[in-house]
């Protein structure tokens, strides 16, 4: 990373500099914090001369340095990160163009863990069976626990046709498994689909904000006037962020000119900053739902929080991830990079839904000016995290967008989490599509027959699974070979295993509509694509459906903003 020991001290210096510059925040003399960061560069130059001229072995000073660098940030928000030239060129790549060599997933960390937080169709990880939610535990040999975001994309990334093996954890699992995937060049479409609902309802689904969004989103609400739609469902699922510019461009689509978007608060005046809704095209005469789960982060966050506030439509879906932190990107040297944390982003109602972790903290380091001050209560009927919109309805901060409707997306039953897990409703699409080339995305249906075949295919693949109670029924087995027991004990457990078993039938039968749906949305994606896949889901997908009645049902809809009638705010709500 350094080429010298000049530049190697010079990189050390930055990092005692930028230490010392917590403690500014801290220390109300100047001249103290002066006085102790000459302590520290001092203190540097020894310990640094120490090991040069008494360690055992020679100092690989490059390491050392990266490593305190790394060390520094590591106490700080997961989200300030050093960037090397070649993470740093990505991020562009990534915020411009939407594309990138790896995958196609998006990560995050929590609780020391990496999460798979957005999936992109058609890529190499979704081929290969991963799914959000998922825990990635190992790259190659590495374990996760104990590598920032920044270091596990650049693992995972790298040159089309190079291999990758990943070790996910995911729910029902009971020991990680390795996943051998090849890396491809990953195009992002930022609108993937736009459509049409049965009953006239419009569907947008927005992938992530790069610095085409705003004119996507135009484009994409324009057709739908144009096709008569008669309102609304603004998909953020799964959207993991990007441009705050962008947010504010794809919120002013909604709003009003001149309404507050979102508003910043940082350590200097210069990142106090408010950015309204300007634009030639605000689409205002259309009921709205925006759908939101605990995958939209940041800039999704911004665009749902600012259509709440403003009463402008209806949020449905679960808790959002809660990620209220803005960061810049500082060039160093050598196309090195550092994104600092530098700013928290407020809602127009003055929300804060920075998801704090139990110790109130959302880092190890001090917050500000007024770190000492004790952070609210996160308990939602708390004063301090109760705010209003623009009607004089009740919406909290603390913890993500909390939505007008909780919608929570139902749970694979083990059967069907299973088969996803394995990848046969993928590879059976792939297969059947192959057999019957006059299949037509446009018209083609979910047939008892088809349905027939892809049991055939599963006994082909000796598809087995195992519930819970099988699970719970090993253990009892385990338990019972390490004590006597009576030969009716054991006759009984048998019995029960030949239950279970027989249960798997009946399971296929209890979720045929639900295994129908699942091999529909993977037909729909082989013959047309992110395009296929979403005109089927939109038709099945529950989320979607509840979303499109809820427009449907304007009483209902109009109830949403009735707590409080009062006259409408055109500036800040806070």
């Amino acid at each position: 990373m350094f080429s010298s020991h000049r530049r190697i001290l010079a990189g050390a210096l930055m990092v005692v500099a930028l230490v010392a510059g917590v403690g500014w925040v801290v220390a109300s003399d100047r001249v103290q914090a002066v006085g102790e960061t000459q302590y520290n560069l001092n203190l540097l130059y020894q310990i640094v001369n120490q090991i040069r001229t008494k360690y055992v072995d020679d100092l690989d000073e490059q390491q050392a340095i990266d490593a305190a660098i790394r060390g520094m940030l590591g106490t700080l928000d997961p989200y300030t990160e050093f960037l090397e030239k070649k993470q740093n060129d990505e991020m562009k790549m990534m915020q411009i163009e939407g594309k990138y060599g790896g995958l196609g997933i998006k990560i995050t960390k929590q609780d020391d863990g990496l999460i798979v937080m957005a999936l992109f169709d058609d890529t190499p990880a979704y081929n290969a069976g991963l799914q959000t939610g998922d825990r990635i535990v190992k790259i190659e040999s590495q374990t996760t626990s104990s590598i920032d975001v920044s270091r596990a994309a650049d693992l995972l990334r790298g040159a089309p046709g190079t291999t990758v093996t990943i070790s996910v954890q995911r729910d029902g699992m009971d020991a990680p498994v390795d996943y051998h995937i090849t890396r491809a060049i990953i195009t992002i479409p930022v609108v993937p689909y736009t459509g049409i609902i049965e009953g006239g309802i419009g569907y947008i689904k927005l992938n992530q904000f790069t610095e085409e969004a705003g004119a996507e989103v135009e484009r994409a609400l324009k057709r739908l006037k144009e096709q008569g739609a008669q309102g609304v469902v603004f998909d953020l699922r799964g959207n993991p962020g990007g441009l705050l510019e962008q947010a504010v461009a794809v919120a002013g689509k909604f709003l009003d000119n001149g309404r507050l978007v979102v508003y910043t608060k940082g350590r200097n005046a210069s990142q106090e900053k408010s950015y309204h809704s300007s634009g030639t095209f605000v689409l205002r005469d259309l009921p709205l739902v925006v759908l939101v789960d605990e995958y939209s982060a940041s800039a999704s966050e911004i665009v749902a929080g600012a259509i709440q506030d403003w009463d402008r439509g209806v949020v449905v879906g679960v808790p959002t991830f809660g990620k209220a932190l803005v960061q810049q990107i500082f060039p160093m040297s050598d196309g090195t990079a550092l994104k600092i944390t530098t700013a928290r982003y407020y809602t127009p109602s003055g929300r804060l839904i920075q998801k704090m972790p139990r110790d109130g903290k959302e880092g190890t380091t001090a917050a500000g000016p007024d770190s000492t001050k004790k952070e609210p209560s996160q308990d939602p009927i708390s004063p301090e995290l109760q705010f209003k919109t623009n009607t004089g309805r009740v919406v909290y901060g603390g913890g993500g967008i909390m939505p007008d409707f909780n919608v929570p997306f139902p749970d694979n039953p083990p059967i069907v989490a299973e088969l996803s897990n394995r990848s046969l409703f993928i590879k059976f699409a792939a297969q059947y599509t192959a057999r019957h080339p006059e299949f037509k995305r446009e018209t083609f249906q979910v047939t008892d027959a088809m349905l027939d075949e892809f049991r055939r295919f599963m006994d082909d693949k000796e598809f087995t699974y195992t519930t819970e109670a099988e699970q719970a029924l090993d253990h009892l087995e385990t338990l019972v070979k390490k004590q006597p027991v009576s030969a009716g004990v054991v006759d009984a457990m048998t019995v029960l295993r030949g239950q279970l078993k027989k249960q798997h039938t009946a399971d296929f039968e209890t979720h045929r509509t639900l295994i129908m749906n699942r091999l529909g949305v993977e037909l729909g994606a082989k013959l047309g694509g992110s395009a296929g896949r979403y005109a089927f889901a939109v038709k099945v997908d529950p989320q979607i459906q509840a979303a499109a009645d809820l427009i449907r049902d304007r009483s209902k809809y109009n109830r949403n903003f009735s707590i409080e009638t009062r006259p409408a705010r055109t500036d800040g709500l806070h």
